[in-house]
């Protein structure tokens, strides 16, 4: 019962993190370019602007947007990076961040905050000076008492060697590897300047989900009919899916701890009835010499509790044990949580006083 107790509070704890981005009325979907049909990063470019655009143009599509990879659906990117001017770190810490191709709606498409700066804009095309924003853990940790505006990063990603982007902006924190982790440094870049041969488009409506799932689709074979869109989903299921396993954890223990607790409830009151039953003519004597009705209640309802009290008492310390094993899988609440413990003693007695007050009357 400690052990579901701990996780359920994890639970509720772990899926009231905001993830740093609004998800509601957003859909995802996938596409994936052919190499060997598109192969240069300006058709990969070029075809995911065209693509935004004309879902754009589709009535109720209120923002489109692409990114690569997507936060929480898409399996995270680091990166090594320097800060220009500053002197180089001491071997084996180096500077690393994750990292985010987007084109330049995207932070209105998933209403992340712009905390300083600019966003991107159509003007940061291949042929624009390198920019780049960044998170504002990023800004926190690695420009301390300064602003990183107009400071630059370097950095190598395929298919281009190391190149210096000016940072233009700082942007609200993200979660992009699950809720129970916190938001580390982020750089972002523009999509037309490092382009993918696919990547995640996200669009906000107000559009039924299978109205959304549709102009996409559509819109991607009006370009090209042999492209397949996967994985199409609204955000609010992406958020589901990152906690499924804890979810599913803690279903499983509090089925556990259910059955237990059943268990328990029915073995006292076995024991309680038979004990009654078995007391029967001692009852009837302690009666007849004038013990009262409530007196008799009160007895059983005494000597019954003390296995109860006890079993508390050598309970509550192995819970304690116990919850060191779960310190790896709790969010938001502590091992030792007294609330926790508390709950589930006061729940133990509740469940122990209705197993033996019927046979007890």
């Amino acid at each position: 019962l400690a052990a579901a107790g701990l996780l359920a509070r994890s639970f509720l704890a772990l899926t009231s993190v905001s993830p740093g981005f609004e998800v509601q009325n957003v859909m995802k979907a996938e596409v994936s370019l052919p190499r060997y049909e598109y192969s240069t990063p300006q058709q990969w470019a070029a075809f995911s602007s065209n693509l935004l655009e004309k879902i754009q143009a589709e009535p109720g599509m209120k923002e489109t947007a692409m990114a690569v990879p997507l936060p929480l659906a898409d399996v995270n990117v680091s990166f090594i990076f320097s800060i220009v001017g500053n002197a180089p770190l001491p071997a084996g810490t180096p500077s690393t961040a994750g990292y985010a191709s987007i084109s330049p709606n995207y932070f209105r498409v998933m209403n992340i905050p712009l905390l300083r700066g600019r966003t991107f804009k159509d003007a940061d095309s291949d042929s624009a000076p390198r920019v780049a924003i960044i998170s504002e853990t990023m800004a926190k940790r690695y420009f301390p008492h300064q602003d990183p505006l107009g400071r630059r990063v370097a950095f190598g990603f395929p298919p281009n060697g190391k190149i210096e982007r000016e940072i233009v902006g700082v942007v609200g924190d993200v979660r992009n590897v699950s809720l129970n982790q916190q938001p580390g440094p982020m750089i972002y870049l523009p999509f037309a300047q490092e382009p993918f041969w696919g990547g995640g488009i996200v669009v906000r409506s107000n559009l039924r989900s299978a109205s959304m799932a549709e102009i996409i689709r559509r819109e991607v074979g009006a370009l090209d009919k042999n492209l397949p869109v996967t994985d199409v989903g609204m955000m609010p299921a992406v958020i589901q899916d990152s906690v499924a396993q804890p979810k599913f954890r803690t279903m499983l223990l509090g089925l556990f701890a259910a059955i237990a607790l059943s268990l328990a409830a029915i073995g006292i009151f076995g024991v309680v009835a038979f004990s009654v039953s078995r007391r029967t003519h001692e009852i009837g004597i302690r009666m007849a010499m004038g013990a009262t009705r409530g007196h008799v209640l009160w007895m059983i309802l005494r000597e019954s509790a003390q296995p109860v009290l006890l079993g508390l008492a050598v309970g509550i310390p192995s819970a304690l044990l116990m919850a060191r094993l779960l310190s790896g899988l709790l969010f938001g609440v502590r091992p030792y949580d007294p609330l926790t413990l508390a709950g589930v003693a006061i729940l133990l007695v509740i469940a122990a006083v209705a197993a033996f007050i019927i046979p007890a009357r």
